[in-house]
């Protein structure tokens, strides 16, 4: 997660109303190394929780969810 920071951090701006702008790297222009690497954590940090689905808002959560998805019911252990 410290990537996904990082890349916030750097990359991310605030609108102002709790509204912060991740486009240029997690919506219109999806950054598929750091997606991947964000669904790695996730699908770690879930796997011992049997999920059967991954759910998400719409905004700006589709391409992590995906990856996390992915990870989570295709690899025998997400958490290595």
């Amino acid at each position: 997660m410290e990537l996904l920071k990082e890349r916030i951090r750097r990359e991310g701006r605030n609108l102002g109303g709790g509204i912060l702008k991740v486009d240029s790297f997690i919506n219109h222009q999806v950054d598929p190394e750091l997606m991947v690497a964000a669904g790695r954590e996730l699908a770690r940090r879930f796997a011992d929780a049997g999920a059967t689905k991954v759910l998400t808002a719409e905004i700006s959560g589709i391409a992590p969810a995906l990856t996390t998805a992915c990870l989570l019911y295709t690899s025998p252990s997400p958490r290595d």
